[in-house]
């Protein structure tokens, strides 16, 4: 059951299809629900899960509360346990099987489903036919490293995916910089030299200085838009003229709006959350512009 608010309308809608939703279960009279299939804002929710991962208790604004990492093999999610409700552990290991009754979903957190329990809420220790936890932390890694084609609106925390879409705005302003390679910390350029926090100070053109690429930029594939970091591992800048352009004190954004904006590329990664924009984003393990012919070859395969 959700709110009866008119501000959550979608919710409502698609409440009313979990209803008929096939692969709600049954366990001694009571209805759950797979993690991945709760909105935000949901009420009076039951759900069997595996216990992933139990954090060390916390003291936030004045009560002691404990997070729970939860999963069902279809999502993961995270159980804040407060005050008394903390006792519910007793007795409860990473990797039981756990009913959870009435729980309400009050947000998303780093793209999981944030959950807690509602005054007569519970969690207990039931048998379950769920996979191991092993098992289910297998299958989100193969989730990871599953490197397949996919558009932007199929994308969830932690999938792997191959995106192809085009540069529609870049937000760096520093896209290429020097890397101490000492403490692996970005360093400053000054007049003839890099330094770093630490002390360290390196001649701009020793050829043993690393300099590394991450420009975050944003991609539309039409499905929808994310913020992609671009790395290192490309064929289509020269990096060597990358470097000239800042020693020589250029702008080197002006470079790359004209190399990347509207630029069709082919990118290889993984979703993380963003803490700073509080939303999905892509970290690229390779990029290069979109081989039309190479592409257009693979559809005609497809």
């Amino acid at each position: 059951m959700l709110q009866k608010d008119p501000c959550l309308d979608d919710i409502l809608e698609n409440s009313e299809k979990l209803e008929n939703n096939s692969n709600k279960k049954n366990i001694d009279g009571i209805d759950t629900i797979k993690l991945s299939d709760i909105i935000e804002k949901m009420i009076e929710i039951n759900s069997i899960v595996r216990i992933e991962k139990i954090f060390e208790e916390k003291i936030v604004s004045n009560n002691p509360v404990v997070n729970v990492v939860v999963n069902d093999g279809f999502a993961r999610g995270l159980l804040s346990l407060w005050s008394e409700q903390i006792n519910l552990l007793n007795g409860l290991n990473e990797g039981d099987a756990i009913l959870i009754e009435n729980a309400h979903a009050p947000k998303k957190y780093n793209d999981r489903i944030h959950l807690a329990l509602s005054k007569s809420g519970k969690i207990s220790k039931i048998e379950s036919d769920l996979p191991a936890i092993d098992e289910l932390l297998k299958k989100s890694n193969a989730q990871r490293n599953d490197f397949s084609r996919k558009s932007i609106s199929e994308l969830k925390e932690g999938i792997g995916a191959e995106l192809r879409g085009l540069i529609v705005a870049i937000h760096s302003k520093e896209p290429y910089f020097p890397v101490c390679d000492k403490c692996n910390k970005k360093m400053t350029l000054k007049k003839g030299y890099a330094i770093c926090k630490c002390g360290n100070k390196v001649d701009e053109e020793d050829e043993n200085l690393k300099w590394l690429f991450l420009c975050t930029c944003t991609l539309d594939d039409g499905s929808g838009t994310i913020r992609v970091t671009l790395n290192n591992n490309t064929n289509y800048l020269d990096l060597e003229e990358l470097k000239k352009i800042i020693i020589d004190d250029e702008e080197i954004l002006d470079v790359l709006n004209n190399k990347l904006l509207g630029l069709d590329i082919l990118t290889s990664g993984f979703t993380i959350y963003d803490e700073y924009l509080k939303d999905t984003a892509f970290r690229c393990n390779n990029w290069n512009k979109i081989d039309i012919m190479e592409e257009f070859n693979k559809n005609l395969k497809g």
